[in-house]
């Protein structure tokens, strides 16, 4: 068994980002060493803190499918060939930050837009409810950049010229993301579960848990989705085979699902 989950929203609550209400999930995880990939917008500094705090340590996949992160000698995984980035082996699979950096400056004068790039940590705050730490982590930005529009109604306009240069918009549960045309979080889950696969030999049962649009294309890669409801809004509009939908927002409703299907798969170790 391999679970892939979002973060904000889904085992993070949208409004305090607290993980606390699934903590009897995460404790059950860590015992029966289930491996729990972390799949978010946030950037590797982010989710570093989040580890820690979670007290696990398994491969993350970060910026929305940007990078593939695995720590070094993490169960054999076969990355021998890989690139090697601090602690970690890595798959690459956006473009670089500075390209989508260099696209949004030179759009800004067509547009009134403005990334995190242009923006300090306690503006980031702001905007986020995080701390100014936190926020600055959110600034180390690997392969793409969160955004806000003045005009909301010109991000088609936006996502056209973003196109024309190798790049694409996608909406997340607070902000625009400007990233690298080839990358999301379904083709990143994808490559994890063959990595595994190749590893160990077998085909592990996938379970994603997800609240907004950016989290179908992982959703679409897993035997069994989760869609968690979004405070105020309730489901993403989508429909997938074996879908479970959860019956409360944010951590509490991401631990009652996984309690669930733990007991259920109880006797499934693949």
């Amino acid at each position: 068994m391999i679970i892939f989950t979002d973060l904000d929203g889904s085992l993070l609550n949208h409004e305090d980002y607290s993980f606390t209400e699934a903590m009897p999930s995460l404790d059950r995880i860590k015992q029966s060493g289930i491996p729990l990939i972390i799949t978010t917008s946030k950037t590797r500094r982010e989710v570093e803190l989040l580890q820690r705090e979670m007290g696990i340590r398994e491969p993350v996949i970060v910026e929305n499918g940007g990078g593939i992160f695995s720590p070094r000698g993490y169960r054999n995984l076969m990355m021998e060939s890989k690139e090697q980035k601090d602690d970690y082996t890595v798959i690459e699979i956006g473009t670089t930050y500075s390209k989508v950096r260099d696209f949004l400056k030179k759009i800004s004068l067509r547009f009134d837009i403005r990334g995190f790039g242009d923006m300090a940590p306690a503006e980031i705050a702001g905007l986020t409810g995080l701390t100014i730490e936190r926020a600055a982590l959110a600034k180390d930005r690997e392969f793409t950049e969160p955004f806000i529009m003045g005009r909301p109604d010109e991000i088609d306009s936006l996502s056209e010229l973003a196109a024309e240069e190798g790049l694409k918009v996608a909406r997340g549960g607070r902000f625009h993301h400007l990233m690298g045309v080839a990358q999301d979080k379904g083709k990143a889950v994808r490559i994890v579960c063959d990595l595994f696969r190749q590893s160990s030999g077998i085909e592990l049962t996938a379970i994603g848990l997800g609240d907004s649009e950016n989290d179908l294309a992982m959703l679409e890669q897993v035997g069994i989705p989760v869609l968690i409801p979004r405070p105020g809004k309730g489901y993403l509009d989508i429909r997938l085979p074996g879908m479970i939908w959860a019956k409360e927002a944010g951590a509490r409703g991401w631990n009652d699902v996984v309690l669930r299907l733990l007991d259920e798969l109880r006797g499934i170790t693949t």
